[in-house]
């Protein structure tokens, strides 16, 4: 295992990224909180589930990766990263592959990709059941195929079908030889 590891989740939209996010955490790895422009939908919290910022605190300067999505801005920072790396020898973040890509030049030694790969069938499926609009889906789909979200990105460690979330976790636990 190596000394310490930063497991970068990359899928499309409904691949289960947040799921196994949340199952990491109760486990005891901690998430790295990211960044971004928009506003808290109800029940997020600032500092939990982003840290919710306005435009003109988003110094480029500050984060690794920065992606604009839906006319908002998202990132991971430098000093997140490293806060959560003083304390902890694992954490996890869910990011897109450009995001993946600048963690894997940022921290070579530490980032661990995981890309996350479903069919189109089940994105559809996953997105209906959790409440997602036909626009909104429509949306991600076209966002998905536009952004090759449902190809790995190069510097990928590990590719999961994500069909059982227990499965995966483990799966991900394993190939890092880790107990948890």
């Amino acid at each position: 295992m190596r000394n310490k590891c930063i497991i970068v989740m990359v899928g499309p939209s409904g691949s289960g990224k947040t799921t196994v996010g949340d199952e990491l955490t109760r486990r005891g790895i901690p998430k790295l909180v990211t960044t971004t422009t928009r506003e808290p939908r109800v029940g997020e919290h600032d500092g939990i589930d982003y840290h919710f910022r306005k435009m003109a605190d988003m110094n480029p300067e500050d984060f690794i990766e920065q992606t604009l999505y839906n006319h908002k801005v998202y990132g991971l920072t430098k000093s997140e990263v490293s806060k959560a790396l003083s304390t902890h020898d694992v954490v996890h973040v869910s990011l897109d592959r450009n995001g993946a890509e600048a963690m894997k030049a940022f921290f070579p030694n530490e980032t661990f990709v995981v890309f996350i790969h479903i069919s189109k069938e089940t994105m559809i499926e996953r997105m209906r059941k959790r409440g997602d609009s036909e626009e909104k889906i429509v949306e991600r789909i076209s966002h998905s195929h536009e952004n090759n979200e449902l190809i790995p990105p190069k510097e990928t460690d590990l590719i999961i079908e994500n069909i059982d979330v227990e499965l995966t976790v483990q799966k991900i636990l394993s190939h890092l030889k880790l107990s948890v």
